[in-house]
């Protein structure tokens, strides 16, 4: 009896290698993915993230318009003209808003919308929730953009959870500075060059001594004056009382 050994054809060879490639692949996501993820989440979201919420976009933007009643049914005339040409084929899906490219951001993506005639923005703000919930998201916010078009911007996780603000490295712009994050993870910025008045109020631990804190440690290293009134007796502003030009405090004062 003679055995005869078969060669692999050089094709297989690469498949072989490719498979056992793509697996090692997903098995080191898979075993360093949470640590890769909370150390760079930008790059996790731009390469994994964001292309599997295109997909969810694309996929569901059709019924979810309809769902949603932002979707137009044809007229009653097309209908009957499709079931006579098509010979009995399902008539034409309802006419559903435009949408731009979905475009990328840090945390999120964002695209617009064009109307249909006679919807307003209010229609896509009260579906909001709904599209949050199809694209696994954790909230979208509708914007107007333009007249018959609204802005759609999704954020993929709560910014607010684990903010990262990012640092200001020098004096930066005059009398402008970053006190925190907003809910869509992009800098909060104060300019007092644009908005120069500014009333701070809110309920108790709401974040309203973190904000004066941010923002006069942000100015201090600008060459500004800083005059602070404190009316806890310096509670507020003590540590700041070296580079603050002029201090009174007015406890027990009227």
């Amino acid at each position: 009896m003679t055995l005869l050994a078969s060669t692999p054809a050089p094709g297989t060879t690469w498949l072989g290698w490719a498979f056992v490639v793509a697996v090692a692949l997903v098995l080191g996501l898979l075993i360093a993915g949470p640590a890769l993820r909370r150390r760079y989440p930008v790059a996790w979201w731009l390469v994994l993230g964001f292309p599997f919420a295109c997909v969810r976009v694309s996929r569901t933007w059709r019924p979810l318009m309809a769902g949603c009643g932002l979707a137009v049914s044809r007229k009653a005339a097309l209908i009957v003209v499709s079931g006579l040409v098509g010979k009995g084929a399902p008539p034409p899906q309802p006419r559903v808003p435009w949408r731009s490219f979905i475009r990328p951001t840090p945390g999120g993506f964002w695209f617009l919308v064009r109307l249909l005639p006679g919807q307003v923005p209010e229609s896509f703000v009260k579906a909001a929730p709904a599209m949050a919930e199809s694209w696994q998201v954790h909230a979208v916010r509708v914007t107007p953009y333009r007249p018959g078009v609204v802005r759609i911007t999704a954020s993929a996780a709560d910014p607010l959870k684990e903010p990262r603000i990012p640092k200001q490295r020098g004096p930066g712009h005059l009398l402008r500075v970053v006190v925190g994050a907003v809910e869509t993870g992009a800098p909060w910025v104060v300019d007092l060059r644009r908005v120069p008045h500014w009333l701070i109020v809110g309920a108790t631990r709401s974040g309203k001594s973190t904000l004066i804190n941010a923002l006069v440690a942000g100015l201090a290293p600008q060459p500004v004056a800083l005059v602070g009134i404190d009316c806890k007796g310096g509670m507020e502003l003590s540590l700041y009382g070296p580079r603050l030009s002029r201090w009174p405090p007015t406890a027990g004062r009227r």
